[in-house]
């Protein structure tokens, strides 16, 4: 069970398409920014799905290329889909920066450079921002599911600026350093 799972049989329920589609579809929706998913992973889920019995493969003659296969969902598919979405909604949410790693670690150096750290972590938060905004822009047409991600985003990187100010300021301040200036 897996959020790679949800993605693809999602898109195939939405519509039959070939694997090399499916791919073009994740890049067209951006999952690759805000969930764990490759374009090789693509490719050996949808072979698993299939095997498993929750996608249907056609092989359809291509126009000027040679024929491909279409998957479409199965009746079992929609159930395991149906099954991901409230197994995913019911799960506690969880946020996962790898970031947090470095911030567990400020206190083991010199306190100047970890003051440096934070102003990178800002800036590369704030570099990522303009990211998303310029994603969202230049996807303004896709459905509001999609573009609900992009304001989620939008939000989620705001939050993490405020509180790394927070952060920073309470690191300035605290006197249990271990490695003190």
């Amino acid at each position: 069970m897996s959020a790679i799972d949800l993605a693809i049989l999602g898109m195939v329920l939405e519509k039959p398409q070939s694997a090399y589609d499916l791919q073009k579809d994740v890049d067209y929706h951006q999952f690759p920014r805000w969930t764990k998913i490759s374009t090789p992973s693509i490719y050996r889920k949808v072979i698993q799905l299939r095997k498993e019995g929750y996608l249907h493969c056609d092989i359809v003659k291509g126009d000027r290329l040679a024929d491909k296969a279409v998957y479409s969902i199965t009746e079992k598919g929609r159930a395991y889909f149906e099954e991901l979405m409230n197994t995913y909604v019911n799960q506690p949410i969880s946020f996962l920066f790898d970031f947090n790693v470095v911030i567990t670690n400020l206190n083991k150096i010199d306190k100047k450079h970890a003051l440096d750290l934070v102003n990178k972590l800002r800036s590369n938060i704030i570099a990522s921002a303009k990211t998303n905004d310029e994603y969202a822009a230049k996807y303004a047409d896709i459905p509001l599911v999609g573009r609900t991600i992009f304001e989620q985003q939008r939000m989620l990187y705001r939050a993490l600026l405020e509180w790394l100010d927070l952060f920073e300021i309470q690191f300035k301040e605290d006197g249990h350093y271990g490695n003190k200036m």
